[in-house]
């Protein structure tokens, strides 16, 4: 069953990727649209962690990046949680529990319905009186969201 939903979700990312190289794309090729702004395709099966630092947790976008205003940067980072590169990233993030919710893994790989930075990006099942990221009401767009959930998937390599 598990290598069935990667399967999915791998081939659901390349399809994102291809139609964000489509004729019909308001993008040049290799980018795709999130939320009206074109960012780099992500893979991030292909790009591991290092592709989701530099497109997600560094990357543009209209939302901006969980390093932006210092939030997860190297100076007091919220919930002790730096993402400064994709090496401190990895390390605070993989088989790491969470501070919100002790007992619930921060990226689970492999498990997407355990890992903590999935529900927090989602909104959906986080801790009572704390917010979805990014802060300020603006949620990553789907394509982030999609990469996000096919690396932890994909047992966050």
């Amino acid at each position: 069953m598990r290598n069935k939903a990667f399967g999915f979700l791998t081939l659901m990312c390349a399809g994102l990727w291809v139609l964000g190289c489509g004729s019909d794309s308001p993008c040049p090729a290799g980018e795709i649209s999130c939320d009206g702004v074109c960012i780099p395709a992500i893979d991030p099966v292909l790009e591991g962690p290092q592709g989701i630092q530099e497109n997600i947790f560094s990357g543009p976008g209209p939302v901006g990046s969980c390093t932006a205003s210092s939030c997860h940067g190297t100076q007091n980072p919220q919930e002790m949680l730096e993402l400064s590169s994709a090496a401190v990233s990895a390390e605070n993030l993989i088989d790491v529990e969470s501070e919100q919710v002790p007992g619930k893994g921060r990226v689970v790989p492999g498990d997407v319905s355990a890992s903590y930075l999935y529900n927090k990006i989602t909104g959906e099942g986080i801790a009572p009186d704390t917010q979805p990221m990014p802060f300020g009401g603006s949620a990553l767009c789907d394509e982030k969201i999609l990469a996000v959930e096919a690396w932890i998937a994909a047992g966050a390599p």
